[in-house]
């Protein structure tokens, strides 16, 4: 049984979004999967929940702390106030998995948000320019999601400078991501209110705040405004407070 499962349940009140952000975050940091009883913590199993991968963590990090070469699990936080420390873990992750340093800048963009990061090439000249990490997407889902994020732009960036296949949809890519660990994908994670048409019962998406004037495109009539959710990376529908 998933250790989790034996939170006792106290409290229906449900927990905030910024709280299941942060307890994704922890999930990802552990390694645990997630599973549907995300969708039904309440705020205090929520909190319990989190309380104990922080321990976790803070043991797992304490442990890693004697190793004398770098170890991927061992990173918790990433300064932000430069691009020093992250063009470091890029350069420790590409002497790992590649055996040779990452030979473009590895930068932090304080403005993506509808990306995980991104590796630029000139395609003109044909020469690789940097790897982009989304400083949002850190602050949203912790170190161990940069880490993943590294690792898939790495890929990208030594199969390109070796003249291999390297794009997203390209099966020696996936294989590449597969070897070294790292995600197929972004992870995205969206919230809002259910929204609905009046008139027909619809469903019209999500919208982060409460607007009267929208009208739903199917009917033009006004919106109903249901439970605040987040939709979390695997599918999986969460109802949190606001």
């Amino acid at each position: 049984m998933h250790e989790s499962s034996k939170i006792t349940r106290m409290s229906n009140n449900k927990p905030t979004a910024l709280m299941m952000k942060y307890l994704y975050s922890l999930i990802l940091e552990s390694g645990e999967k997630t599973d549907s009883l995300l969708s039904r913590l309440s705020y205090k199993e929520a909190m319990d929940w989190m309380n104990r991968l922080k321990c976790q963590a803070k043991a797992k990090a304490k442990a890693f702390q004697h190793l004398s070469s770098f170890h991927e699990r061992s990173v918790r936080t990433i300064d932000t106030s430069d691009h020093k420390e992250l063009a470091w873990i890029g350069n420790q992750l590409s002497l790992t998995y590649y055996g040779r340093p990452c030979k473009v800048p590895i930068e932090w963009d304080k403005s993506l948000n509808n990306a995980a990061g991104f590796f630029a090439f000139n395609q003109h000249t044909h020469k690789p320019i940097r790897i982009v990490q989304s400083m949002w997407q850190y602050n949203q889902f912790g170190a161990q999601h940069v880490i993943g994020t590294l690792k898939h732009e790495l890929a990208h960036y030594h199969l390109f400078t070796e003249g291999k296949p390297f794009r997203d949809e390209d099966e020696a890519f996936k294989q590449e991501c597969r070897r070294i660990g790292a995600p197929l994908y972004a992870l995205a994670m969206k919230e809002g209110y259910e929204t609905s048409c009046e008139a027909c019962g619809m469903f019209t998406g999500l919208e982060k705040k409460e607007r009267k004037k929208l009208k739903s495109r199917c009917c033009k009539e006004p919106l109903h405004f249901g439970s605040y959710v987040l939709i979390f990376p695997d599918g999986l529908r969460v109802e949190v407070e606001k």
